[in-house]
This record gives C-alpha cells, sequence and structure tokens, in this order.
C-alpha cells in the first residue's frame, strides 16, 4: 500500500510533477525584476524566488527526496499556450490576471500591483498620449499593453508595433524606431534601469489600468493552485515577503548594480495582507 504522500494526488499536475521527478517552470528573459535572466543567462526575480517556494511546497507534498527545476523561457506571446498545453506547470512572471484570459488559465493570488504607463526619451516632450498622434507606439505582443495600445489608437492616431518581448520592445524605443512603449510601470523602471543611460528615460502619462500581477497555470487543476495559493499567502504573512521586496524592488541587483529604489505601494501592501485572486478591470 502507498504511503499518504506517495499516494496518486487530486491534481494532474502534481502526479506528472513526482512521475517525473521535474518540476517545469515558466520565466522571462527580460522582465526585470520580476523574471529575467542574470549575468549566469541563470533565471532570477521575485517571481522565480516566489516559483521556487511553491516548488518546494510540492516537493514535500508529494514526499520526494528530491525535486528537479527545469526552467523554459517564455514571451507574452506564448505563456498561455505553455500553460494551456502543459509545457510548464507554472510562469513565474508579473502575469495579469483578467477575465479575459481566466477563459483559458488560471491565476494564483496576485502576488505585486502595478500600474500600466508609457516609457518615453525625456527630451521627447511626449508626457501624455494627447502627444502621440503621428507617432509610433511599441508594446510587447499579447503583454497586457499589448490591449491599451490597440484600443486608443483610433483615438490617438499613432502608428503601432507590436515586438516579440519586453527587451525587443525596449530596442525599438532605444533606436528610435518608436517614441513610446506602454507597459506595466514596474518593468519599464527595470528596462530604464539597465540602460546605458538611464537619465535619458521617464515614465509619463496617467495609468491606463491597475494591474493585479500573479503567477499562471493550469485551469483544469484547482488543487495545484490551492498548493501555489497557500504557499504564497504563508510567504506574504511573514518577514520573508519583506525580504524579497528589498532584495528585487530596492537593492542593487546584478553586476551593474541596477537598482530600482521601489518601495511597496498601498496596494501592493493589500494584496500581501489580503491574498487574493480577484480581477480588478
Amino acid at each position: 500500500m502507498l504511503a499518504p504522500a506517495q499516494a496518486r494526488a487530486q491534481s494532474p499536475v502534481l502526479d506528472k510533477i513526482r512521475d517525473a521527478g521535474t518540476i517545469v517552470l515558466g520565466y522571462r528573459e527580460s522582465a526585470l525584476p520580476f523574471s529575467f535572466a542574470d549575468d549566469k543567462g541563470q533565471p532570477a526575480g521575485y517571481a522565480v524566488d516566489l516559483c521556487l517556494r511553491a516548488a518546494e511546497a510540492a516537493r514535500q507534498k508529494l514526499g520526494l527526496k528530491d525535486l528537479k527545476v527545469r526552467w523554459m523561457p517564455l514571451t507574452p506571446q506564448n505563456r498561455i499556450p505553455a500553460v494551456v498545453n502543459g509545457l510548464v506547470d507554472l510562469d513565474c512572471a508579473p502575469n495579469t490576471n483578467s477575465l479575459e484570459r481566466q477563459k483559458q488559465v488560471a491565476f494564483s493570488v496576485s502576488h505585486y500591483v502595478s500600474t500600466v504607463r508609457m516609457l518615453v526619451r525625456a527630451d521627447s516632450g511626449i508626457r501624455s498620449f494627447g502627444d502621440l498622434r503621428g507617432k509610433t507606439v511599441v508594446t510587447s505582443a499579447g503583454s497586457t499593453g499589448d490591449r491599451h495600445v490597440r484600443r486608443f489608437k483610433g483615438q490617438y492616431g499613432y502608428h503601432d508595433v507590436y515586438a516579440k518581448d519586453h527587451g525587443e520592445s525596449f530596442l525599438l524605443l532605444e533606436s528610435g524606431r518608436a517614441q513610446a512603449f506602454v507597459m506595466d510601470d514596474v518593468l519599464l523602471a527595470g528596462l530604464r534601469a539597465r540602460a546605458k543611460d538611464p537619465s535619458q528615460y521617464v515614465i509619463v502619462g496617467p495609468a491606463l489600468s491597475v494591474e493585479q500581477n500573479a503567477l499562471m497555470l493550469s485551469k483544469a487543476d484547482p488543487e495545484w493552485k490551492r498548493l501555489v495559493d497557500q504557499t504564497l499567502a504563508t510567504t506574504f504573512a511573514g518577514p520573508e515577503v519583506v525580504a524579497l521586496q528589498q532584495r528585487w524592488f530596492q537593492q542593487p541587483i546584478g553586476s551593474r548594480g541596477i537598482n530600482l529604489a521601489l518601495a511597496p505601494s498601498g496596494e501592493v501592501r493589500a494584496a500581501w495582507k489580503h491574498p487574493s485572486d480577484a480581477v480588478t478591470e
């Protein structure tokens, strides 16, 4: 007879993890400070650390002595198919929880809260969407910014471009092929901090929306989601989340010493205090 920990879990994802002895985690290559490739090309960041805690919770629940972690780089465009098709067990990024996306995937309780704004060159004279007529606006295909750029194009008369990921979006802005980059403000701050001269760029404009950022996982496995949510809630209830916030948002990152100097907002603290997967739309 199998020991309780070795019995079949009421979870296809946990069964798959146990049978393979491996958990597959998705990450981004340029979504600093949430999920990015560090100086050695290894996945790092706030969301990555949270995923590693979920992986450890899975190992303990399944009674495994060891659990290998395999990382899969994803983009805003291919992340949902990767989760739906079971290529990754958990996507470790600042995914925006939305009603539209919930038709295909599930989201953990929120791990952060951000607002969608735009990054422009400091000398561009652009301060709001009203300044964009005739200019080129870039965002990353399949991202939250994608929705806003499409929605306002007719009203403000700009040209729209959709890059494969955030790194390419910033490259278009940096090279002058785009005059504004629309995305979550924390991601924009991370990209700006990695620029050759961060002072050349500013985040401007009113907040287009408030985004609940979460880990993304299969909609077909509520037991796996329950374990992930419990792991995050436990992390948020203790001092550990403050240490994670300071490490990734308020201290130097990597060999270049990038420091976003972002203290947690009231909305972020509320998300930690009252864990929820509710959507704000």
